[in-house]
């Protein structure tokens, strides 16, 4: 959406969710690479509008995904520092002239980038993961979810696309592909180990989706919340915070979140090994969806497309920089572990 040609849109927002009248012209922040997050000021308060990906919600299971994860925010609060949509006539997912969003209170605070972040950060989040994996009022839900299996990708496809298309990317990916197809099977294979003893957890809380106010952290940004294991969600997560500008772990900041989640909730016994397999899996299908987007097999717009091809070099640079660590990870751990 172009701002200055849908003040009508976001005053049919303001009406349709109770907001009160719109003050001033909406403004663009930065939401995350898919979908549209904007700013507005309204005579009743401050709020942030997250206009969903219409590309998105086209998918059949994409709408309910949505409720689910708005409910998991809305128990997590309850015990966590956790930001959820509001709800409006019983619901979390509003709709006008054709557009799915959902509101939320404007919060003063800014994530971290990776040279601010400092073991204490991880201890809160390894603390604020262990509640969350523990919470009675979720179990409930881990049936609910069924877990599906991982199914093969054809990056020869995607090559031939490329080429066709003449991608900027066509001719990295080619060079990867031997590579991409290992990593998968690697990753499938362990995934098998991690179909039992599911909690609910955000699944996505790496720096961007918390916000830090004078030390105090809030999670926000629940759309990815739902089952997994709980040493996965934890190796994913140590990971996400422990990583500098280069991609590189630093091993302090890896264990402080390791050691605060354990303090709290225990150890499990687990397959290390397979742990780290299976974290090839969300970057291999985040690079299958990025292909989309470029290739305009999945886009909601040029600019949409523009962020896929972007993200495809990236995502394959932080496969081949992640590949590079696991020995090193897999020894730490065997040591502190």
């Amino acid at each position: 959406m172009k701002l200055a040609q849908n003040e009508k849109f976001f005053k049919d927002v303001c009406r349709v969710s109770r907001l009160g009248e719109l003050r001033s012209r909406p403004i663009a922040v930065s939401g995350g690479l898919l979908h549209d997050m904007y700013q507005i000021e309204t005579d009743s308060g401050r709020y942030a509008i997250k206009l969903l990906n219409p590309q998105i919600m086209k998918r059949p299971e994409a709408l309910q995904n949505f409720i689910n994860s708005e409910r998991i925010a809305n128990l997590a609060m309850k015990r966590l520092p956790a930001l959820a949509a509001h709800i409006v006539d019983g619901e979390s997912i509003q709709m006008t002239a054709g557009y799915y969003y959902l509101v939320f209170d404007w919060m003063d605070g800014k994530s971290l980038s990776p040279h601010e972040i400092q073991p204490f950060h991880c201890e809160r989040i390894g603390d604020i993961m262990a509640t969350l994996h523990s919470l009675e009022d979720t179990k409930v839900l881990v049936s609910d979810e069924a877990v599906g299996e991982e199914k093969e990708i054809d990056w020869d496809f995607y090559v031939q696309k490329g080429i066709e298309q003449q991608a900027e990317w066509s001719e990295l990916l080619r060079n990867t592909i031997e590579d991409l197809y290992t990593w998968h099977r690697q990753a499938v294979r362990s995934s098998r180990l991690f179909t039992a003893n599911r909690v609910i957890s955000h699944r996505d809380l790496d720096s961007k989706n918390v916000l830090w106010h004078d030390d105090r952290p809030l999670v926000i940004d629940w759309e990815s919340a739902g089952s997994i294991h709980p040493m996965q969600d934890l190796m994913e997560t140590a990971l996400y915070w422990s990583l500098d500008e280069a991609g590189i772990v630093d091993r302090t900041n890896f264990f402080s979140c390791i050691r605060a989640y354990e303090q709290k909730r225990g150890r499990s016994d687990v397959d290390w090994q397979g742990v780290l397999w299976h974290g090839y899996l969300g970057k291999l299908n985040w690079l299958e969806y990025n292909l989309k987007r470029s290739l305009h097999i999945e886009s909601a717009s040029s600019a949409d497309q523009a962020t896929g091809t972007s993200q495809v070099a990236v995502t394959i640079e932080d496969l081949h920089t992640y590949a590079a660590q696991l020995k090193r990870l897999m020894s730490w751990l065997r040591q502190e572990i």
